[in-house]
């Protein structure tokens, strides 16, 4: 009985849970500036509506980060695992990470630019 008690519980929440992240990714706006942070210092707010390559370096390693069709990736990096060229194509949601070169890219959802320097 107690058994048949946990299962019930676990696969209410693992629902409940399910339908939360559900709801944030149907409701989540495209962002339009990712900012990128290195060490926790913001190093550089790309707009995302402008297609580019853009190399972010710092003492621990580089990021290749390309910008199209309103979404950034990484798309090569200096770091061992290569974990942040599989976060993909994104443009909202969770951060960006690569942690061996501690850099981080958020996404904002208005721009908060006063102008862009070419």
């Amino acid at each position: 009985m107690k058994t048949r008690i946990w299962i019930l519980l676990l696969a209410g929440v693992f629902l409940a849970l399910a339908g939360i992240l559900v709801i944030q990714k149907l409701t989540a706006k495209p962002a339009a500036v990712a900012e990128v942070f290195v060490d926790g210092a913001l190093v550089r707010t790309i707009d995302l509506q402008t297609d580019g390559v853009y190399r972010i370096e710092s003492d621990r390693g580089w990021n290749e980060l390309t910008v199209r069709d309103g979404k950034i990736a990484v798309t090569a990096a200096s770091c061992p695992g290569g974990d942040c060229l599989k976060f993909g194509w994104q443009n909202s949601g969770a951060p960006i990470t690569c942690l061996p070169n501690r850099m981080t890219i958020r996404f904002t959802a208005e721009a908060a630019l006063d102008g862009i320097v070419r």
